[in-house]
């Protein structure tokens, strides 16, 4: 008998598929942390094995607490589609959630919900401008305006008070754009990164580029700023990187790694860039002020999957959070 390579569609009648109950099932792969500083923590999370490409959020009293109920059966908001990035919207009970069909969403809770059994998050208000996943977001204007990016190419600037774009970056990059990072101290210029191999600089009042920074030579994933002149941001290839706005000449290759690196979290007190890639691997790495960098804490199997993603603590300075697609959320020590 021959083989035959052809795709057989499935028997959507069979008992199978009419008594299947996988869509109610608990998402653990998660995929983005957020830590208010009140300590309340944002879960997001995603389905990537099931029949339903949906999604979740969670939103915990702590990271403590995150740790020990993410497993749970009930998610507080469940997804049509998955979740790339979201955060917080001022206080922590109102959140903004990219969502993978190209919507944003605004969800919040109330006082009286936050004490009752029967605690829950409505949907207040939600946009569908971008053409693919939403896929990054960053605050320009506490409780006012927000930055999001998507697999589209296209960057957005919301007014969340009215849910309208303002500002419609089309076509900012000519491949999906990863990272968006706000500057410092400022409610106008961010920096993004892209899949076509470019970081450039952004003017909320300028329709184009004030600036394409550097062009590397691979697609970049992940970016922040150190300080108000100076973005650190890791590529496909694995080469963690710094460009100084004001030079664009010196810019830095500092260090490498095994994978592609996928999130960088920079610490609020000291020199520390905390980095997970496309591995289990959890790094801290210690940048000094001549741009030297010395690995001051690694550990090669943090998770049993990939890690996703990486946040400090906002009350412990020596506590970094991680979690990943095992489900699990790891809490580690490192000395500033």
């Amino acid at each position: 008998m021959e083989n035959s390579n052809k795709i057989v569609p499935p028997h959507l009648n069979a008992e199978v598929y009419r008594t299947d109950t996988t869509g109610t099932s608990t998402m653990f792969y998660l995929d983005y942390l957020r830590i208010h500083e009140d300590g309340s923590t944002l879960i997001g999370c995603s389905e990537l094995t099931g029949r339903y490409w949906n999604g979740a959020a969670d939103v915990f009293k702590s990271v403590n607490e995150a740790g020990q109920r993410q497993k749970s059966e009930k998610r507080a908001i469940n997804l049509q589609s998955g979740t790339s990035d979201g955060c917080f919207v001022n206080s922590s009970k109102k959140i903004l959630l990219c969502e993978d069909s190209g919507a944003v969403s605004i969800w919040c809770t109330s006082d009286e919900d936050q004490h009752n059994a029967w605690h829950q998050w409505t949907e207040e208000v939600s946009a569908a401008e971008h053409d693919n996943a939403a896929l990054a977001v960053d605050c320009l204007s506490p409780d006012a305006e927000y930055v999001t990016v998507g697999a589209d190419g296209h960057g957005k600037v919301w007014d969340i008070e009215r849910m309208i774009c303002i500002r419609n970056y089309s076509a900012a990059h000519s491949k999906p754009i990863y990272g968006v990072s706000v500057r410092p101290n400022s409610n106008t210029d961010f920096a993004t990164c892209s899949m076509d191999q470019y970081v450039s600089l952004w003017d909320q009042n300028v329709d184009k580029p004030v600036l394409d920074l550097y062009q590397n030579n691979c697609g970049v994933r992940c970016l922040q700023w150190i300080d108000v002149n100076k973005i650190i941001f890791g590529d496909e290839a694995g080469i963690l990187s710094i460009v100084d706005v004001r030079s664009l000449e010196t810019t830095l290759n500092i260090t490498e790694f095994p994978a592609a690196i996928h999130k960088i979290a920079i610490h609020p007190e000291c020199n520390k860039v905390a980095v997970c890639c496309d591995n289990k691997t959890v790094t801290v790495c210690d940048i000094s002020e001549d741009t030297k960098v010395k690995t001051t804490y690694q550990k090669s199997q943090a998770h049993n999957n990939f890690v996703r993603g990486v946040a400090w603590d906002v009350k412990d300075d020596k506590i970094l959070h991680s979690l990943g697609w095992d489900g699990e959320i790891k809490s580690h020590t490192v000395m500033c």
